[in-house]
């Protein structure tokens, strides 16, 4: 998994988006590139980006329509968009913050101007999120990756590893009941608190409900929900588990809180 910054880059101009393109690649960053707005949107949702950079005269849905629709959606709110525009009329940047929108660059592009707004939103960015479909034993490296460069700037701290092992303890227990399609990860850090949300489609279950596992006994005979609710609860200070309709896209999502502190061990199974 790569540990650049990803950028989805929405522009009709196959010139400009080429050239703009090559110009961020080369300065570290992964770019992807779509050409419309209906595109644009089914990008995001199915893998969202770290940063959009958006044209706003598209054809099918134009820019400031992709906006809005991607600040309504809870799973996409927090992704930073910056409107690249050809036009600069009195008003255009104020259309462009109303709906949602959080910096605005005129075309030619000023790419050293670009570059600073680009690294202002990533930094201060509220939520890191990775996909991954299908969750397997073999993507548990992805998930170890992500939370190493999202957790950087809690090195040292309690909250580093807890997140980690809890993280992977779950997620191996999702695969062995039933790897779900879709898993999404995401990690926030505010207030003194790290938040870890990891959400599946799996069949719903009451994990809180399930009896402490045998840990002698074979994996394949746990309860589902066993061993990685009971390690997690152990090494985090808050564990919610939510079960959601399924016309939600979404069915389990279990949510992690760890806060900041000196370092400490973590001992498992409790005495």
């Amino acid at each position: 998994m790569s540990t650049a910054p990803r950028i989805l880059l929405v522009d009709d101009n196959e010139l400009d988006c080429d050239m703009l393109s090559r110009r961020l690649t080369r300065r570290g960053f992964v770019v992807g590139t779509c050409g419309d707005g209906h595109a644009a949107l089914a990008a995001v949702r199915q893998d969202p980006p770290d940063l959009l950079l958006l044209d706003t005269g598209l054809p099918g849905l134009d820019g400031l329509s992709v906006a809005r629709a991607l600040k309504e959606e809870p799973d996409t709110a927090h992704i930073p968009i910056v409107v690249v525009s050809a036009h600069a009329l009195v008003g255009d940047r104020e259309q462009a913050l109303a709906a949602g929108c959080d910096a605005f660059a005129t075309k030619p592009v000023d790419l050293a101007r670009l570059l600073e707004q680009i690294d202002t939103l990533l930094a201060a960015r509220p939520e890191r999120t990775m996909r991954l479909a299908p969750l397997t034993l073999e993507r548990l490296s992805d998930v170890r990756a992500f939370l190493a460069i999202a957790l950087e700037e809690l090195r040292g701290t309690p909250a580093t590893e807890a997140l980690q092992l809890a993280a992977d303890e779950v997620c191996t227990n999702l695969i062995h009941h039933g790897a779900p399609d879709v898993v999404r990860i995401a990690l926030r850090c505010q207030h003194g608190e790290a938040t870890l949300t990891i959400e599946d489609r799996g069949r719903p279950f009451a994990p809180e409900q399930a009896p402490a596992p045998n840990l002698t006994s074979d994996w394949r005979r746990r309860p589902v929900g066993g061993l990685g609710w009971f390690l997690a609860r152990r090494m985090v200070d808050g564990v919610h588990y939510v079960s959601l309709p399924a016309t939600d896209g979404v069915r389990n999502r279990l949510t992690l809180t760890k806060r900041y502190g000196p370092v400490t061990s973590f001992e498992f199974p409790p005495r």
